[in-house]
């Protein structure tokens, strides 16, 4: 892409028999420049911005704009727009497009480089040596999670040694642009070196940190400094055959490696980022999925302990919390009647209220597991509810949970109505219960490889609807007991790459191929048979399949223009060109176009997740759970919705309540007592000392002992509620909480702690005459709903083979997470991602060996 992007540069410049330019400076004044076309060039959302003006002497007669990588729809539908927009300037000082920020600002920037030729001010002549005064100069820009600063030591005439002083950059996401480009801007002496895929922002903040360091040291051209460059030369093809090749190294994709690898199969991966690790690696990371030692067991009712027989250990068992008995008395209620989704057509349907949803039905295959879990329900309710009328609270009590909650919560959290109220859509059963009950061994799986857990814990997250999760800790390669490789990346990552790579039978024959994207499937006579690929430097790559290919590309979140293209769900005025994701730029749905372009079908696209809690100035998932914080409205004070209901519920009711903050709309106010953990991976906490961080972090978290500090949150963004309003409301709501009852605003099915403080009596009640909440040291996150999930994706049966429009089978392609659909309905429940990833990537590849047998 990049070298067809020059070439089209080149061509257009060159008609003008002009010179090529790579940043910016001066506006353009009439009559002040040479006749010709001249090109400027900056970066954009998704690679390269190049813009091309011809001059006739006095004006700019014609300006065009290039720029493939940046997204459809969004940044790339308006390049001919800002064109336009320079052009009746008559200069680069434009107000850009909303929502298309990044874009534009190159675009900007671009054209007062190419103006700047026209004057003759930019760019150097051949030969022309760069001069600085010689010193170590620290450059800081803005990276995805914070400031980058790179301490930058020159000579006289270039860049000698650059090093990284500070980043709170994602390990494995951000970080590897580190290792990339500061050897190509060392060599290069200059800031224009290409970008890493699947590290934009942190790219950016390289390149800006550079020129802050050059400027400091009084760079002769900073013109000449932001175009120079190093060019990949491309390699000779290469030809290259696996067993099994796997495009996509995120979660589902080195799942199926791993598992692939075990079964004896040779495997290619092909990853068109700079590491392993995809999406999974910005998730919060924690799967659901039961673990029966420490849940409430039928056959030992009184246990509060058990062994897990996978390591021989004894755990304590998990205790219950306000509002999940609630939960399943509802549940025991619900209807066995077959499901009357024609009754929502005259009534209003409130996704999320399932007080009113279980008394309309069930869908028929999932008939069974209902009434198998009411029976479940039933056994346990006979033990706890004689606790519960003894005064027992509720949160003494021993978790319930099985597999059959698990199957019929993802069925009910994911079955919605479209926004014309004509379709209903849910979970196909088979894919359901399959990835459920088989994520049963998922864990013992991973550990088995030197995955860790926290093994004593079944804790939650936003949406997930129950306490089911199993936190992550890191990865333990060497047997000793102790995570040397932290986080979602040591846990999923460090330890499938080392059983691919390392210490499978045909190791010495696997290959991960990173930096590495595939353009489209090979297809002979009906059957897939191998993978086309580029390189970053253009090699071109062709994977032949010995036994099958298997997409795990992930989702299409990133991309916003096909997620309003394709959306049946939301209101249009929630989803627009300023909408931001949590999701890395590389989730654009290239997968599922590869397999349609193959023949598959594809199922659900019209049902995209919002994440409701994510930061309003990237969009990035600000990680937490509702069970412990009020949800408030930045108008009235008022809480507004279930803090522990599905992610599409709270979504929607931040939009309808929430605020428009510099294009971000639902933004809304999270306050929690400040003592309370937000959890992994959350970046502000102190997991070393176990303690909740405390420091603000400006258009994130803030912290607030009264109405005086909290007015002046509110006024910084402009919020109109009144700090008296909002204590008011944490108090009802607290006082609600050690009643032991719903609050009266709005009902939560979750609480796991007071916002307030208070004294625990003998028996672990609150009391009430010992609470506290004025001078108490609150919490305040500002967030807002941005694109998370896309539940659409390409048609899989069961063992995820690839289904073509009619149901059949395509031979030798199958597919893995995200990329697929027909299993999450119309919204994922929280936690349920990363589970179904590893299984349906492990049943893949289990597919293929069974196939070839």
């Amino acid at each position: 892409m990049e070298k067809n992007h020059l070439r089209r540069v080149t061509a257009l410049v060159m008609s003008g028999a002009m010179a090529v330019s790579m940043t910016g400076g001066a506006v353009l004044a009439e009559g002040d420049y040479t006749a010709g076309a001249y090109a400027g060039q900056a970066d954009g959302f998704g690679g390269k911005v190049s813009v091309v003006i011809t001059t006739d002497g006095n004006t700019i007669s014609d300006v065009t704009v290039i720029g493939d990588d940046e997204t459809p729809n969004i940044g790339g539908a308006h390049l001919e727009e800002l064109g336009q927009m320079i052009k009746d300037a008559q200069g680069a000082e434009i107000d850009g497009v909303a929502g298309a920020t990044i874009t534009s600002d190159a675009v900007k920037e671009a054209a007062q480089a190419a103006i700047d030729m026209a004057q003759g001010k930019g760019g150097s002549a051949d030969g022309e040596e760069l001069t600085f005064t010689a010193g170590t100069y620290t450059g800081t820009a803005e990276g995805y999670n914070g400031p980058v600063s790179l301490d930058v030591t020159f000579d006289e005439k270039g860049i000698t040694d650059i090093q990284v002083s500070e980043h709170a950059e994602t390990n494995y996401v951000g970080t590897p642009a580190f290792d990339i480009m500061i050897p190509d801007a060392i060599e290069a002496n200059g800031s224009g070196i290409d970008t890493v895929s699947g590290a934009t922002f942190t790219s950016r903040a390289v390149k800006e940190a550079l020129n802050d360091a050059a400027e400091q040291a009084a760079a002769s051209n900073m013109s000449a400094f932001k175009s120079n460059t190093v060019v990949h030369e491309a390699q000779a093809d290469m030809d290259l055959t696996a067993d099994v090749v796997i495009v996509g190294a995120g979660g589902a994709g080195m799942g199926a490696a791993a598992q692939a690898a075990q079964n004896g199969d040779t495997v290619l991966v092909l990853e068109e980022n700079a590491e392993i690790g995809g999406n999974t690696l910005v998730s919060g990371g924690a799967f659901q999925s039961v673990m029966p030692y420490l849940v409430w067991d039928a056959e030992d009712p009184d246990a509060t302990t058990a062994v897990w027989a996978y390591n021989g250990q004894t755990y304590d068992k998990v205790m219950s919390t306000q509002g999940c008995i609630d939960t399943l008395k509802t549940i025991l209620e619900w209807s066995e009647e077959p499901f009357d989704g024609d009754y929502f057509k005259d009534h209003e349907y409130v996704a999320g209220e399932i007080d009113e949803l279980s008394k309309h039905g069930v869908h028929e295959e999932y008939l069974p597991t209902l009434q198998a879990l009411k029976a479940e329900i039933q056994e346990y309710l006979d033990w706890a509810q004689p606790k519960l009328d003894a005064g027992t609270p509720e949160n003494e009590i021993t978790l319930f949970s099985t597999v059959n909650l698990h199957i019929f919560q993802t069925y009910y959290g994911g079955l919605r109505q479209n926004s014309d109220k004509t379709e209903w859509i849910y979970g196909d059963y088979e894919l359901v219960s399959q990835f459920i009950e088989d994520g049963q061994g998922l864990k013992e799986w991973l550990e088995d490889q030197g995955a860790m857990f926290d093994d004593a814990s079944q804790p939650t997250l936003i949406g997930a609807l129950w306490y089911r999760e199993n936190q992550f800790v890191g990865g333990d390669l060497d047997g000793d007991g102790e995570a040397e490789v932290p986080a979602q990346w040591g846990t999923y990552f460090a330890t499938t790459k080392n059983t691919v790579l390392n210490t499978s039978e045909t190791a010495s024959d696997n290959k991960i191929m990173t930096r590495t994207g595939a353009e489209s499937l090979i297809v002979e006579d009906g059957k897939v048979t191998g993978v086309q690929a580029v390189m970053y430097d253009g090699t071109k790559v062709t994977a032949h399949a010995n036994k099958g290919v298997i997409l795990a590309t992930g989702g299409y979140a990133a991309n916003i223009g096909m997620v309003m293209e394709t959306n049946e769900y939301w209101d249009p005025a929630f989803i627009t060109d300023a909408t931001k994701t949590t999701n890395r730029s590389s989730m654009t749905g290239d997968g599922i176009t590869m397999g349609e372009e193959a023949g598959a079908a594809s199922t659900g696209e019209g049902w995209a997740q919002m994440m409701p809690i994510s930061w309003i100035d990237n969009g990035n998932l600000a990680f937490g759970a509702g069970t412990y914080a009020v949800y408030i409205n930045p108008t009235t004070g008022a809480r507004f919705v279930n803090e522990s209901a599905e992610r599409d519920v709270l979504s929607l009711g931040e939009f309808n309540n929430g605020v428009e903050v510099n294009g971000a709309q639902g933004v809304f106010l999270e306050i929690s007592n400040a003592d309370e953990m937000v959890g992994r991976p959350y970046p502000y906490d102190d997991y070393e000392n176990n303690v909740s961080g405390k420091e603000q972090v400006d258009g994130r978290v803030y912290f607030v002992t009264g109405a005086d500090e909290l007015q002046a949150v509110l006024d910084e963004y402009g919020m109109e509620a009144d700090p008296a309003a909002i204590y008011e409301t944490i108090e009802a709501y607290d006082r609600a909480i050690m009643a032991g009852e719903q609050p009266e605003d709005v009902a939560k099915s979750q609480a796991s702690r007071l916002i307030g403080n208070a004294e625990l009596d003998e028996k672990d009640n609150y009391n009430a005459d010992t609470y506290e909440l004025d001078g108490v040291l609150l919490r305040v996150r500002i967030m807002a709903p941005s694109t998370h999930h896309t539940m659409g994706g390409l048609s899989t049966d069961a063992q995820r083979h690839v289904l073509d429009e009619e149901g059949n089978i395509i031979e030798g392609l199958y597919a893995a997470g995200e990329v697929t659909g027909g299993i999450h309905g119309g919204n994922r429940l929280g936690g349920n991602a990363i589970v179904e990833i590893f299984v349906s990537g492990r049943t893949a590849a289990n597919a293929i060996q069974e196939d070839n047998k």
